[in-house]
């Protein structure tokens, strides 16, 4: 073989075998670089969703006190109606604050879900603020709200592709007068 074409041949091989090595390793990289994103932002949605639940669950908890002040449901604990209203203010602040974070980041199924949710809470307290609530109608607004918390709940699991199975059913035991004792 002639020697010039030898040679040729050697630096064609180099330069395909670098070329070869530099998109493997770019691709590599940003491969690497885009998983590293996605976990990043999987974390901070986590945290909004997180705290976003949270904050609801607040205002679903002082909605309950209210309601049992109000002898609508008989669990928890009572509360001065006062106070909770403006607890419950509180609370509403602090939910709006963290529902901002789940608009810029959530996935869109998750932001209905949790606006769906928090509308429905708003409805508890709306029942509350009524002179004469009717505790029916309080108990299935709540055992609503209950529901689509498990919604919210679903679509941000399958947003982390978190595994495990679906929530269990709720059970409204806790919803039910206590039972008398016989003595």
């Amino acid at each position: 073989m002639n020697p010039i074409v030898a040679q040729i041949l050697t630096i064609a091989g180099v330069l395909l075998g670098s070329a070869a090595t530099f998109v493997v390793t770019t691709l590599t990289e940003r491969t690497r670089w885009r998983r590293a994103q996605v976990a990043r932002w999987d974390d901070k949605r986590l945290q909004a969703y997180t705290e976003y639940a949270n904050a609801v669950k607040q205002m679903v908890r002082l909605c309950r006190r209210i309601a049992e002040t109000k002898n609508l449901l008989h669990t928890g604990r009572p509360i001065d109606i006062d106070t909770g209203f403006d607890e419950l203010a509180d609370a509403e602040t602090e939910r709006a604050l963290k529902w901002e974070t789940v608009l810029l980041l959530g996935a869109s199924e998750t932001v209905v879900a949790a606006r769906t949710w928090h509308e429905q809470v708003w409805r508890l307290e709306h029942i509350l603020q009524e002179d004469n609530p009717d505790e029916s109608e309080f108990v299935e607004a709540y055992k609503k709200a209950m529901r689509l918390r498990n919604e919210f709940y679903a679509h941000a699991r399958a947003d982390l592709n978190v595994t495990g199975g679906e929530l269990s059913e709720l059970t409204w035991s806790s919803l039910l007068p206590p039972a008398k004792s016989q003595g």
